[in-house]
């Protein structure tokens, strides 16, 4: 496989305008996902955001799924929160869609992140977390155990997708364990395809499938994500 073009897949939506730096690069992109997110439309969580939404309050934000779906229901109301969030890209998206509230502070992951509220502790006397249905348990367990109110409000759901694929890439990119979960239930992979994972918690996934190289983002985030192909792109096997 000599003199060829870099073939990437990305198991998950992605916008146009962060590819250039791919195909600028010659590489060769798929965008196949393996999850869909939807946000859940019940009353039960209508009423429920809108409750918080009137209480000035800490909540906790790991992803933009989860700022998408409560901003849904939040009819440009100004609210008063406090928040903490996983990423620089979910806290860019808070501060487009909840132009009120107050970031205090963005960790890498959701460990980190429960780290920073511990640090915190004296000024929070309890926690909205909005998540989805397939949350890890990491960070309401580490925030229970140093006594922390943690009111969990689920607000989107995950599904995973399988797609059977026959195609070989040099890199394959993981924004999530789930992502991961449903591309090894349809696929294997050559041993010399890289493996990027966009957080711990998604290559710690990778590994229960595959002992192929890992490389971990430095910054959780789809262009970050994509600056790290790009880095490493003298490693692919072409």
């Amino acid at each position: 496989m000599q003199n060829r073009e870099p073939s990437i897949l990305i198991t998950a939506e992605t916008d146009d305008s962060l590819l250039q730096p791919l195909t600028s690069k010659s590489m060769v992109v798929d965008i196949i996902p393996f999850i869909k997110t939807e946000s859940i439309q019940t009353e039960k969580v209508q009423q429920a955001i809108g409750n918080i939404s009137l209480l000035n309050t800490t909540v906790i934000f790991t992803s933009s799924n989860a700022v998408e779906a409560v901003h849904r229901f939040m009819q440009n109301k100004k609210i008063g929160w406090k928040i903490y969030c996983v990423g620089n890209a979910t806290k860019s998206l808070i501060e487009n869609l909840f132009v009120d509230a107050t970031v205090i502070a963005v960790a890498d992951s959701a460990a980190k992140l429960a780290q920073q509220v511990i640090a915190d502790k004296e000024n929070i006397s309890e926690l909205y977390f909005f998540c989805g249905d397939k949350k890890r348990n990491e960070l309401p367990l580490l925030l229970a155990q140093n006594n922390f109110i943690v009111h969990e409000v689920e607000v989107y759901t995950t599904t995973i997708l399988q797609h059977k694929l026959s195609k070989y890439y040099d890199g394959i990119l993981f924004y999530s364990p789930s992502a991961v979960e449903g591309f090894f239930k349809s696929n294997s992979i050559d041993d010399k395809t890289i493996l990027f994972a966009i957080g711990n918690t998604t290559a710690d996934e990778i590994k229960k499938y595959s002992n192929n190289k890992i490389i971990t983002g430095d910054k959780p985030g789809k262009k970050e994500m994509i600056e790290k192909v790009i880095e490493v792109k003298k490693l692919f096997d072409v």
